[in-house]
């Protein structure tokens, strides 16, 4: 019922699901019942600046001793909300609470909140654009065991690297399968194994965008202004935290850190400052990334730390030549809990020039170089320094064909024994001393709704045979 900018209402659910085995005339797992009842009421527009409370009574019955009797019944209470809603300020909120009473006798009451909060907000005519999002979450988490199966060679995601010192020598153990650097190598999947634990949990999400955006000064006359009209920055923040939830209580702090209880951490902070951004004239960007994440398996506890730096520059000259300059130094770190042999702390450099010559807007030819340096500093202490010379070229003629390939050289100069989890990881799949990697791309338009793409991708090392791996797909669209 609604009057002006006022509404009330009332909603009534019910459902009766029973099914039965016609021999022995006994009920299914898949009978159940349940009845629901909502009233709310609301102000303002629904479309532009409201807010609505409301209340939920639901009854859920479902199959015990071969009848389908009361488990349990909640109350839910729930507010949806545009608070603000105009051209510079948008604020929403959204929040969901549920008591849950067991009356079954074989599980806990249980209290739970969900709630959404967005804020958006623009500042000095589009200046500065700052964006706010704030979620929780209750609810559950399987405490997951998994294995490897093997496949067909290129069918799977990960690779086994028998390692001697952490394990019987043809003995497959957990710690030493790896995700796959390339097709053909990829002959395991990870199978998640059947089981009924579930723990408890409650998640706080935080993310928050601030974005500088001057480009409206680019035709001021204020020397000072117009400088900094080049400019683009974009910090980027997000922590998202999982924890054990015990008893009903719940805490809405994402920045309290809790060990014994944290089951997921993922939090990164992000920082790009661009110069002539998207120009290809003296276009600069500097890029600083920090991230963590933490994740409990039923082997243990993985955490994973990245610090990165990188500075890239773009720039056009003599019509048809682009030159491309990348630099980037930083650490990643991975720490297992019951796996030593997983753990690295590799401190890595790279720079790569790259020269660019545009026959047109649909093809190019690219030369370039990258230097690797990359040092473990636990364990064994590996270290590598890499030489990739490359050729790459692509050409494109619209809605017709398109083509890419890539021809590389590595030269890898590597201290360590080669055949670890952690080299691999340095080592990107290749293997210590000359490399050469090749690949092209096909991708025909045959009609409107067919596309053709083929996929070649060929390797060899110095004591090996050359490996080719090929994919044909045909895509059809409906």
């Amino acid at each position: 019922y609604g009057k002006g900018n006022k509404w009330t209402g009332a909603k009534f659910a019910v459902e009766d699901n029973e099914q039965k085995v016609i021999a022995s005339d006994e009920l299914t797992p898949l009978s159940q019942r349940f009845s629901a009842y909502e009233a709310f009421v609301g102000i303002g527009d629904s479309t532009k600046v409201f807010a609505e409370v409301g209340y939920i009574k639901r009854f859920n019955d479902s199959l015990r001793n071969n009848l389908v009797d009361r488990v349990n019944t909640s109350n839910t209470y729930y507010l949806k909300s545009r608070l603000i809603q105009n051209k510079n300020t948008n604020l929403q909120l959204y929040v969901n609470y549920r008591d849950l009473k067991a009356e079954d006798g074989t599980s806990e009451d249980e209290q739970s909140l969900n709630s959404r909060l967005n804020y958006n907000q623009k500042l000095f005519n589009n200046l500065i654009l700052w964006n706010t999002s704030f979620e929780t979450n209750s609810g559950t988490l399987p405490q997951q065991d998994f294995t490897y199966v093997e496949v067909e060679a290129g069918q799977g995601a990960y690779t086994w690297i028998d390692d001697p010192e952490h394990g019987q020598i043809g003995v497959q153990e957990l710690n030493e399968f790896v995700l796959a650097q390339f097709a053909d190598q990829g002959n395991y999947i990870r199978v998640l194994l059947p089981n009924q634990v579930f723990v408890r949990t409650h998640q706080n999400r935080l993310s928050q965008t601030l974005t500088i955006n001057p480009i409206q000064w680019s035709k001021s006359k204020n020397k000072t202004k117009k400088i900094f009209s080049h400019f683009y920055n974009q910090t980027s923040y997000l922590i998202d935290r999982k924890v054990r939830r015990e008893g009903n209580n719940f805490n809405l702090n994402p920045f309290k850190d809790d060990e014994e209880n944290q089951l997921a951490l993922n939090n990164s902070v992000r920082n790009v400052l661009f110069y002539n951004r998207g120009k290809q004239r003296y276009t600069t960007s500097y890029t600083f990334l920090t991230n963590t994440s933490r994740s409990l398996l039923s082997i243990g506890s993985q955490e994973n730390k990245l610090t990165n730096h990188q500075l890239n520059f773009n720039h056009k000259f003599a019509a048809n030549w682009l030159a491309n300059a990348l630099a980037s130094f930083g650490k990643e770190e991975s720490l297992s809990e019951n796996f030593t042999n997983r753990n690295f702390e590799i401190d890595e450099t790279r720079f790569q020039p790259k020269l660019s010559y545009l026959f047109s807007e649909n093809a190019r030819f690219d030369v370039f170089y990258q230097y690797t340096s990359k040092e473990n500093a636990i364990g064994s202490l590996e270290s590598l320094k890499q030489s990739n010379y490359g050729l790459s070229f692509t050409y494109n003629k619209a809605a017709k064909i398109a083509l890419t390939g890539e021809f590389n050289v590595f030269e890898n100069e590597y201290e360590g024994d080669p055949n670890t989890p952690v080299a691999y990881q340095m080592l990107e799949g290749l293997q210590p001393g000359k490399n050469y990697t090749w690949s092209l791309l096909a991708q025909k338009k045959l009609t409107k709704f067919l596309d053709l793409n083929l996929n070649y991708f060929g390797r060899k090392t110095e004591s090996s045979q050359v490996i080719h791996t090929g994919t044909i797909q045909l895509k059809a669209y409906f």
